[in-house]
């Protein structure tokens, strides 16, 4: 890479990041896997049960609805229906397949869930280095045995 953008540049448009989740995001618990790779080796034989989670108390910044414009600048170009789209801060990292727990009074009525599931990575304006990292959450489901 060019290391066009200075590494310490990065890190204050993280801190930032990390302010602005801190000051704007809601409480929640995060589960982040832990034996991803033992249960990918299942494939689509795996279940719910099978996910081993650390859990960390955690604030989550969530878009319930953002509309069209607001979704291309992020780089995502949908048909049907909108995306939910959250950030989190840089620590601890959140992988796809982690969930989050949110209390019911922030959750619009058209969800019968409080359990949300990171289906996505969005990495919008990449160039040097990734500075800037939300992602597409959609209800948990659970499937059983």
């Amino acid at each position: 890479m060019s290391k066009m953008i200075p590494q310490r540049t990065v890190d204050v448009l993280r801190l930032f990041n990390d302010v602005s989740v801190e000051l704007y995001g809601i409480d929640c618990e995060l589960y982040v896997p832990k034996n991803l790779d033992l249960v990918e080796i299942k494939d689509v034989f795996s279940y719910s049960s099978d996910y081993e989670y650390d859990k960390y108390d955690a604030k989550v910044f969530i878009e319930w609805s953002p509309n069209q414009h607001r979704l291309r600048k992020l780089g995502i170009f949908m048909e049907g229906e909108t995306p939910i789209v959250a950030w989190f801060k840089n620590q601890p990292e959140v992988t796809i397949r982690s969930y989050i727990k949110i209390p019911l009074q922030y959750i619009p009525s058209k969800f019968d869930t409080d359990e949300f599931e990171i289906v996505d990575l969005i990495v919008p304006y990449l160039h040097d280095m990734e500075i800037l990292r939300s992602y597409k959450i959609a209800p948990r489901r659970i499937k059983k045995l």
